[in-house]
């Protein structure tokens, strides 16, 4: 409800002004950072732009350039974001849920900011202990392409920011982040059942470079509960990964490390050259709606969704993946865009295209998506493709006996290589080792096989 009708008063009018101007200041020196870049500086000195661009009059943000960041990526401006997360991490004021809410943003101005220490996009504290958890913290660039990142450690196996069960509500926007050693990792998060790190949005944030993962999502034994909910909006996945983008569960073997929810991609531009775009070890809810998907490299074996066996016994918990309005390509067949071990929950497909490819000599021996039904009993998840376009052939790896769970559906669909459904050279094909190995639950509904209706079919 709103309690204030008229102007607001003279102070509050002052700080906006004052807000402003400062953020005028922040994007002129930036603009001129950014001309830095590919040219000769200029006139002004780096230290004049840096005090030009911040004099501290803004009470709800700190400009990283305020704080001696070089926006030319000459020299190695961790200690100024140091110094701002610092600034924002100072400012708590009393919160009504969490009790330590910063009232002042991160504003990082257009440049190429290059960081060579881990940990300096945010301080590692463990939030269990004495850090006590933040609750609201953002960091805001002009755009990606615009205010860059370049994380350029010299040691090994590091990572650019840790949530130690820490932060929550974090908002970063508007920056692409770009690693030139292909041990380094973006993000670790740690949660647990007592202090999670949950809320977390990526908005117009890309990701180029090498990489051996992105964001690790991990807790402890015995008593995580992953709820960390984050979500990828209008973002761009590029670059290369050793491991995968998205890692759900780093410690499978813990059968308490479960509750992996939830998280939403949407309208994203996944292009990277090589690895696994979500590598998911132990379950969860995952929503992938929107955008354009597209492997690169023609020499590598890289997949879009991988679903490991990593955990067949464990606590039970949701294992959900939807997949809606994407247009997959794959552009060799060793590509996939699935490949799955899951032994129960859903899978579903809904107005899909993977077909851009479809015309190569080899498109039609692509297995393009795969499942094993084997394990807990042969059983699998309830698979489901509804009025998508599907190239190459599926694949389906059954066990002796007959499965107990489990099935795919095609609904709706248009297959472009093939003419058949099943058989050898059918659409789906599984593993059939003499009669040991069992025939799958699955089912064609009003699917076309190229031009031609299939005859509607079932078995199981």
């Amino acid at each position: 409800m709103h309690r204030h009708q008229g102007p607001p008063p003279a102070d509050v009018t002052a700080d906006t002004e004052r807000g402003s101007l400062s953020r005028r200041r922040a994007l002129l020196a930036g603009a001129v950072g950014a001309v830095g870049i590919g040219a000769a500086a200029g006139p002004l000195a780096f230290a004049d732009r840096a005090s030009a661009a911040g004099a501290g009059d803004d009470p709800y943000s700190v400009d990283v350039i305020s704080k001696g960041a070089d926006p030319t990526g000459k020299t190695p401006s961790d200690a100024a974001f140091r110094a701002a997360a610092a600034d924002v991490l100072a400012s708590f004021q009393p919160g009504p849920i969490s009790g330590a809410i910063p009232k002042r943003v991160i504003v990082i101005p257009p440049g190429n900011y290059l960081l060579t220490q881990p940990d300096s996009l945010l301080p590692n504290v463990d939030g269990s202990t004495s850090g006590g958890i933040v609750d609201g913290i953002a960091i805001t660039g002009y755009g990606k392409r615009l205010s860059r990142i370049t994380y350029s450690p010299s040691a090994n196996d590091t990572t650019l920011w840790t949530n130690n069960q820490r932060y929550k509500n974090i908002r970063i926007s508007g920056l692409t982040f770009t690693s030139t050693n292909a041990t380094s990792s973006f993000n670790y998060a740690y949660s647990s059942a007592a202090v999670g790190v949950q809320d977390t949005w990526y908005t117009d944030v890309e990701w180029r470079g090498a990489w051996t993962r992105a964001i690790g999502l991990d807790g402890p034994n015995p008593s995580s509960n992953l709820n960390s909910e984050m979500g990828w909006d209008h973002c761009q996945v590029g670059g290369s990964y050793s491991d995968a983008f998205l890692v759900v569960g780093m410690t499978p073997g813990v059968s308490q490390q479960d509750q992996f929810l939830n998280y939403w991609f949407r309208d994203c531009k996944v292009e990277f050259s090589s690895g696994v775009f979500v590598k998911n070890k132990r379950g969860g809810s995952m929503n992938f709606t929107g955008g354009s998907y597209i492997i690169t490299d023609t020499q590598s074996t890289s997949t879009f969704f991988q679903l490991t066996a990593d955990a067949p016994s464990r606590n039970d918990s949701a294992m959900r993946l939807y997949a809606q309005g994407i247009r997959f390509e794959i552009r060799a067949d060793t590509h996939k865009v699935i490949d799955s071990n899951w032994y129960k929950g859903t899978i579903t497909f809904v107005s899909c295209d993977d077909t851009s490819q479809s015309f190569r000599d080899w498109a039609a021996g692509a297995l393009s998506h795969q499942y094993a039904f084997t394990l807990s009993g042969s059983r699998g998840p309830m698979v489901r493709y509804v009025d998508c376009a599907l190239m190459g052939y599926h694949h389906i790896v059954t066990a002796a006996t007959a499965m107990t769970a489990g099935k795919v559906l095609y609904d709706g669909c248009r297959l472009f290589n093939q003419s058949a459904g099943t058989g050898d050279s059918g659409f789906l094909r599984w593993e059939e080792q003499g009669v040991s190995h069992a025939t799958p639950r699955y089912e064609f509904r009003d699917c076309l096989g190229g031009a031609v209706y299939l005859p509607d079919d079932k078995a199981g």
